[in-house]
């Protein structure tokens, strides 16, 4: 193939909801670019303004990370719970979320339990799994590192052991609107 240009989806909206804005950006370019088809996204209201430029960036980032095209935030694999799951799978994923978003080239798997987390976070950099009431295993790719870690330990734990195999950096501060100014 002898073309040397990027090819750039131009996605015109009106929708006023996010998740009407997420589900056609994902239906309707996502699927193009997953298959190979486009560089990027430039998305444009029409009508009214209804989201900021802001939103709309972390928005098409999103998109381009999704479709494995750009990596801009930390990824997150997650099973979606069932009966055998030992910790509040929701709430444990937003701690770690909020711990560890900021690693962009980091996969982090969060799996409720034993029985399919491990075969399940396979391709993650790094897992937490559920195996006692009250305990889980960090793993660092298929292997378990750090066993029986209290839950209410285990977040630490695991900022610890991405620490280790030097894949952390801390969070950059965002600027004031009066930086930004300057």
């Amino acid at each position: 193939n002898d073309i040397d240009r990027a090819v750039i989806h131009h996605f015109l909206t009106d929708t006023e909801d996010s998740n009407e804005l997420a589900l056609q950006l994902g239906t309707q370019i996502g699927s193009l670019l997953t298959d190979g088809n486009g560089d990027g996204i430039m998305v444009e209201q029409v009508d009214k303004q209804n989201f900021s430029v802001d939103y709309l960036r972390t928005t098409s980032f999103s998109l381009l990370q999704g479709a494995r095209m750009r990596n801009t935030k930390t990824e997150f694999v997650s099973c979606p719970s069932c009966g055998r799951t030992l910790f509040d799978l929701q709430e444990t994923t937003a701690n770690i979320q909020e711990a560890t978003g900021h690693l962009p080239g980091v996969t982090i798997a969060v799996m409720g339990c034993i029985v399919n987390g491990p075969g399940e976070m396979a391709d993650a950099d790094f897992g937490y799994v559920g195996t006692l009431p009250g305990k889980v295993d960090l793993y660092y790719g298929k292997e378990v590192v750090r066993k029986s870690v209290k839950n209410e330990d285990a977040v630490d734990a695991l900022i610890e052991l991405i620490k280790e195999y030097d894949m952390w950096k801390d969070k950059e501060e965002e600027e004031s609107p009066e930086e930004e100014l300057v």
